[in-house]
């Protein structure tokens, strides 16, 4: 070993001396805190425990690749799951508590333990490597996330390593100081640029505008059916049991009308449903996500009857369930015993059980269920009690013994005794864990209470007052029981009815032959509902404003969900040229010249269908500059123009929300780099050399800080012509009906 080599073995020991003990000071200085987290239930586990419960879910601090070198997924189990070493097991969950400190959601932290796992799997957990861990580490770890993740994946995995390694590793000097840059393009900007490959593909997966007539189609087939079965005739396609159709058919015209996401279609109320005398509207009350207030939302007139009709409908279909789930909050176990009756039980069991000494009101014998398959009135089936070589029944502890008696009249045999307390206490277990499914999906719940809370709201719902309440086998196609234990509506019950995947319940589309244009059978996702509605409404020309309040979303996402053509765009945004409160930009001002000059509406309308032909988004509004032969070669043009005055080519829509906020944020950037270079910039524009490239750069920034100034005085122009306000959502009061009861 060279002088050279052994000093520097000797430097990188000194270092990885330094961070074990830092790792260990930064440990004892949060346990306090994690036990305060502890003490309060609100983290569960030891500090050395694999895996924390946080928000009811499980954190698990482990490798991404089980015992068999398996990807790790959500259905890896915890026992083949691989532990973190212990010192890099530390660092994550030093960077946890971090984050539950920010009550950030259980997910999220989730998500972020499993996209660090792959940076420590990239330097194979060595600690010499994160002592020199750098932007090339980061960046090598790029080829890895690809080869195991698709579209955004990578670039969101890549992105979480960059902020934990900027946001703490560095801070807490665990590693070298440099500073983390994300050196991967964002794949969200290439989909949403409409003339890219990536625009087209999304377009692909999140819209199809032919839903409304696939699932027609389905009612259709449906209605016909219920007709066969009304004549006495064989039904062309049989539901597999009464109610497993109808109810999701049932919950779409919510999903078409309201472009609800599927956990809100889920947690509907039974009253969710209300009639405002005082506007003579029907409103339905929604439980909205993403951090949004619930809203009380206008029923459109179109869907109002249709609404009313499927929810009486729906009340009929799961009132039995919703009435047994109200018995079960009131009674617990007893109303599970209560409905394991058998008033036809023959006298000579009643004997045989007393003979044994089991009590006929709390015992009975498996046999009384029927054969194997059977059913009891109550939902119980007989195989869900039973041992065999490959399925043990849930209800298989009931066995309490065996006894000899009679079995249907034919010679005495052994018969297994079930005991109802027994099989209520397993029931009512279940139950538990079924009914917080309705409060754990999607929002934030507590463990054991009927509330929803988010960032925004907190609501209290007993399971039994929800819309959509059925019982535990109600969609399952391969059994001929609805169940036993209610439970909610779950969003996977409706998206395996709809979307293709390997489950082995077939959707409704292969069952009804359903097949798309291309001859292959008709799949989509729940969430292409909302990007059905968006599009629907914005060509129908709603403000965008109302469509983001009306779908429960912040302002500015829609665009997110517009696929209409650039046609329809440029038509859209012609419009708004050719009323009377025209845009006020380079575009806008030469249309006003235009009119005052007495051109004819006609040669204006002629000029703008000519200039808007290849009309696009930019982050700052829309662009009609055709890109393919002219491209735009400097950078902010759209907003600096000619000193700021905005380039020729740039149009502002004052209804483009998330346009404004872009503008906004780009002016406050240009601001705080003029303000620390030169704190009176504003006096020094005409004094600038443009022949020096330090004033050239003053120049850019001031241009772009004018061009955001204008742009922002167009919003303020087109908001004081703005005189009505229309009351489109109301906030909802869970628990209060509209007029205040």
């Amino acid at each position: 070993m060279t002088l050279v080599s052994s000093l520097s073995s000797a430097k990188n020991q000194k270092r990885l001396n330094h961070v074990r003990s830092q790792i260990k000071q930064l440990k004892l200085d949060v346990i306090d805190e994690f036990q305060a987290l502890t003490d309060s239930k609100k983290v569960l586990g030891e500090w050395d425990d694999t895996v924390w419960i946080y928000k009811n879910k499980n954190l698990y601090f482990n490798k991404p690749f089980d015992q068999d070198n398996k990807k790790v997924s959500r259905n890896t189990k915890a026992k083949e799951r691989v532990p973190l070493p212990p010192l890099f097991s530390n660092i994550i969950k030093l960077y946890v508590l971090c984050q539950i400190k920010k009550d950030k959601t259980a997910s999220a932290i989730s998500s972020d333990i499993i996209a660090n796992s792959w940076l420590l799997e990239s330097i194979s957990y060595q600690e010499n490597k994160l002592i020199t861990l750098k932007q090339t580490t980061l960046d090598d770890v790029i080829p890895l996330l690809e080869k195991h993740f698709k579209k955004r994946g990578p670039f969101e995995r890549y992105k979480e390593m960059v902020r934990f390694t900027k946001s703490f590793l560095v801070p807490n000097k665990l590693v070298l100081s440099f500073a983390p840059k994300v050196n991967m393009p964002n794949p969200a900007i290439a989909q949403n640029n409409v003339t890219s490959k990536e625009y087209k593909a999304r377009n692909i997966d999140k819209y199809d505008a032919e839903i409304d007539k696939y699932l027609g189609i389905v009612k259709q087939r449906f209605d016909e059916d219920t007709r066969r079965i009304k004549a006495k005739k064989p039904a062309l396609y049989p539901e597999p049991k009464k109610g497993y159709d109808e109810l999701r058919l049932l919950a779409i015209p919510f999903l078409f009308a309201f472009g609800l996401r599927i956990g809100e279609l889920c947690r509907l109320t039974k009253d969710c449903l209300q009639y405002d005398e005082i506007n003579e509207r029907w409103y339905l009350n929604v439980l909205t996500e993403k951090g949004e207030l619930p809203t009380a939302r206008p029923i459109p007139r179109l869907w109002q009857e249709i609404l009313i009709e499927s929810h009486k409908r729906i009340l009929q279909i799961t009132g039995e369930f919703r009435a047994f789930a109200k018995q079960v909050e009131k009674t617990g176990t007893q109303a599970f015993i209560d409905v394991l009756n058998f008033d036809d039980r023959p006298e000579h069991v009643k004997e045989a059980l007393i003979a044994e000494g089991y009590d006929p009101d709390i015992y009975f014998l498996r046999s009384e269920i029927g054969l194997a398959g059977d059913v009891h009135s109550s939902g119980l089936a007989r195989n869900s009690c039973r041992h065999s070589k490959h399925v043990t029944g849930v209800f298989a502890d009931a066995e309490v013994g065996i006894i000899k008696c009679r079995n249907h009249g034919l010679a005495p045999a052994i018969q297994t005794v079930l005991s109802k307390e027994v099989i209520a206490k397993l029931a009512i277990k279940i139950y538990s864990g079924y009914s917080q499914l309705i409060y754990k999906e999607n929002l934030i719940n507590k463990k054991g209470t009927d509330t929803y809370s988010s960032s925004s709201f907190s609501a209290e719902v007993p399971f039994s007052e929800h819309l959509f309440i059925v019982k535990d086998e109600f969609f399952h196609g391969g059994s001929n029981s609805l169940g036993f234990i209610p439970k909610p509506m779950t969003a996977k019950a409706v998206v395996n009815w709809i979307t293709e995947d390997t489950s082995r319940s077939k959707t409704v589309f292969k069952r009804y032959g359903i097949i798309d244009g291309e001859g292959k059978c008709v799949s989509f996702s729940s969430h292409q509902f909302r990007h059905w509605l968006t599009t629907a409404l914005m060509r129908s020309g709603k403000n965008e404003m109302m469509i983001d309040l009306f779908m429960g979303r912040k302002a500015g996402q829609s665009r997110q969900y517009d696929h209409r053509t650039a046609k329809e765009r440029a038509e859209a945004i012609r419009q708004k040229y050719m009323g009377d409160n025209v845009p006020d930009d380079a575009l806008g001002r030469r249309v006003l010249r235009m009119r005052e000059n007495n051109v004819s509406l006609d040669e204006i309308e002629t000029a703008l269908n000519h200039t808007l032909s290849v009309v696009h988004f930019t982050p700052w509004g829309t662009c009609n500059r055709d890109l393919d032969v002219s491209p735009c070669e400097k950078g902010m043009m759209c907003l600096r123009g000619e000193q700021g005055k905005g380039c020729q080519h740039f149009g502002i829509d004052t209804s483009d929300i998330e346009a404004k906020q872009s503008i906004i944020n780009t002016k406050a950037h240009y601001e705080n780099q003029l303000s620390a270079l030169l704190p009176n910039y504003q006096n020094l524009n005409e004094k600038l050399n443009n022949k020096e490239p330090l004033d050239q750069h003053i120049q850019y920034c001031i241009d772009t800080i004018n061009g955001c100034e204008s742009a922002l005085n167009a919003y303020k122009k087109s908001e004081e012509h703005e005189a009505v306000n229309i009351n489109i959502v109301q906030i909802f009061n869970p628990g209060v009906t509209v007029n205040g009861k």
